[in-house]
């Protein structure tokens, strides 16, 4: 309850900090720190990647896709991360994101209202102290038809997003079984390390549909 409850407060935090230094649809901060973690929680979702380098996950929801990724993470290479939502905060590791407020999944995922119908369901990684350093976001397309719809529209989120303190370096939208799609944006180290990490993890399942960077 006490972990719960310091979850949601960083959360509310975190929160109160992007509207202070945001514009239109920006989750921004102007400070660049990072921080270390040496613990990890385990989400409800159960991963189905196995261990070791070269192994391959499969795809089985939007929480498993970054979780296996993120367990592959050595100690030294991992920052201060949360995942969900602000009303279910899961410290250390992904969650889900209730899809339930578009203004809040707009301002953190930046999907935007008149997308938000494609998907059914989705996940997030974030930074802890700077969503600009690193945002991961696993979706479940409704209609795997839609893949193209959701990825233009995703890149033309990110893309216009009014970055007011700062923007990440670059992003990557991908696509999973050819019915999930995950995009993330950051700092170049820090994408570095995830895109390494997602292409060992999930092989031949994913794709890069776009990869890019911001514009300044």
């Amino acid at each position: 309850m006490k972990k719960r409850i310091l979850s949601m407060l960083t959360f509310i935090m975190m929160a109160a900090f992007l509207v202070a230094c945001s514009g239109d649809n920006s989750n921004t901060s102007d400070e660049a720190a990072t921080q270390e973690s040496t613990t990890q929680e385990s989400t409800s979702q159960e991963s189905t990647s196995q261990d070791g380098a070269g192994a391959e996950a499969t795809a089985t929801d939007s929480v498993a896709i970054l979780n296996d990724v993120w367990s592959t993470y050595g100690e030294d290479e991992k920052f201060y991360a949360m995942g969900g939502d602000m009303n279910n905060p899961v410290d250390n590791a992904p969650g889900l994101y209730s899809l339930a407020d578009a203004e809040a999944i707009g301002a953190t995922l930046l999907v935007p209202a008149d997308t938000l119908g494609l998907i059914d369901e989705a996940a997030s990684l974030i930074h802890g102290m700077n969503t600009n350093i690193f945002t991961g976001a696993a979706f479940h397309l409704a209609d795997p038809a839609d893949m193209q719809q959701f990825t233009e529209s995703m890149k033309e989120s990110i893309l216009n997003n009014q970055w007011m303190c700062g923007s990440p370096d670059q992003y990557v939208i991908y696509s999973v079984n050819d019915e999930y799609v995950v995009t993330a944006f950051g700092a170049v180290d820090v994408m570095k390390t995830f895109k390494e990490k997602f292409t060992t993890v999930h092989g031949d399942n994913a794709e890069v549909l776009v990869e890019e960077n911001v514009a300044q």
